[in-house]
């Protein structure tokens, strides 16, 4: 019995300049890093499989987002699983933060910083998926229309190009506008911006979708009017004799 209470007070001794809530909550904090880590690593590979295995990787390489990641050496799979994976990983860490904001009060500031930034986690989340599903679909939306209206007028082929890449800029400043406005940003200066430009662009669109509807147009036009001034001309020659 004796030996027992030595041991016991040998091993509170051994420990005794770190005080057990304090060893207990830098273990938590230690564990939620880990799991975080090991989350992190298992939910990236299976974004991987999942994506190539689905098609995602494929159906990216259509868009100008997914080309621009293939230039930069990812693919879709790559992006959204290094994504999700740091996401992860800044969540463990900044819940590890927290946990060691109760072990002394010196650390309370680490509540405050943790709570705000895992508070704000999922703004920045939502804002990102905006960014990345809204740009995919004006790319689709861009190419449809361009595709939508064949014609082997290069003029009329010009003039759709432009009108689709001006949907496009249209549509990508929307898109960024509201993915930033998601993340707590302050765009008021998009916004102000956005009036003079909706102007401008509203009346060059205007312009070119008038021009591209009188592609089509214009053939039947020339031949009225040739029918028109033939007409008159018979009816002249008439009168004359």
């Amino acid at each position: 019995m004796s030996t027992t209470i030595n041991l016991t007070t040998k091993q509170l001794e051994i420990f005794g300049f770190i005080p057990q809530n304090v060893f207990y909550t830098v273990l938590a904090a230690v564990v939620i890093i880990i799991v975080g880590y090991v989350v992190g690593k298992l939910v990236e590979i299976l974004i991987k499989k999942v994506s190539y295995t689905t098609g995602l990787d494929a159906f990216f390489r259509k868009t100008s987002v997914g080309r621009a990641l293939l230039r930069s050496g990812y693919t879709a799979g790559d992006f959204l699983g290094l994504f999700v994976k740091w996401v992860i990983y800044i969540a463990a860490i900044f819940y590890a933060l927290l946990e060691l904001s109760y072990a002394s009060p010196n650390l309370a500031f680490l509540y405050d910083t943790s709570k705000s930034v895992l508070a704000y986690l999922p703004y920045l989340v939502s804002g990102v998926i905006i960014l990345i599903i809204g740009l995919i679909m004006v790319d689709w939306i861009s190419d449809y229309f361009k595709r939508s209206y064949p014609t082997n007028d290069q003029y009329a082929q010009t003039l759709l190009n432009f009108v689709g890449d001006a949907f496009r800029f249209i549509l990508y400043y929307m898109v960024i506008t509201i993915a930033l406005s998601v993340m707590k940003v302050n765009v008021t200066i998009l916004y102000i911006f956005a009036q003079g430009l909706a102007w401008a662009v509203a009346i060059g669109l205007g312009i070119a979708i008038g021009l591209v509807l009188a592609v089509p147009l214009r053939e039947p036009l020339r031949r009225l009017l040739e029918r028109e001034r033939v007409q008159t001309e018979g009816k002249e020659g008439e009168s004359s004799g």
